[in-house]
């Protein structure tokens, strides 16, 4: 009796990586061809950013504006994504 790993357990991240439902069903499927043109199923894949954590102290007070101002907005953004537009508008201003 032949002795073989356990298989490894598919994360959601890996079979993302790997090309999803689109790559199974492309493996599955002829490519259709038509006038030499060859269809393409699927988005194409960007290149994650890679991305840095950053600890903010601020003053309650400030944080209490700020939390006044997302609630304020329509639709309602998060603190983290509110923080981020300050930044990028205060960049393109300099």
């Amino acid at each position: 009796m032949a002795i073989t790993r356990k298989p490894k357990a598919t994360t959601a991240d890996n079979f993302i990586e790997n090309g999803g439902s689109a790559a199974i069903s492309i493996n599955l499927e002829q490519p259709i061809s038509s006038a030499g043109i060859v269809s393409q199923r699927g988005r194409p894949r960007k290149e994650k950013e890679s991305e840095t954590g950053v600890k903010l102290r601020l003053p309650t007070s400030l944080l209490k504006q700020i939390d006044d101002s997302v609630e304020s907005r329509k639709p309602v953004l998060s603190r983290h994504q509110w923080i981020l537009e300050a930044i990028y508008a205060k960049l393109d201003r300099e």
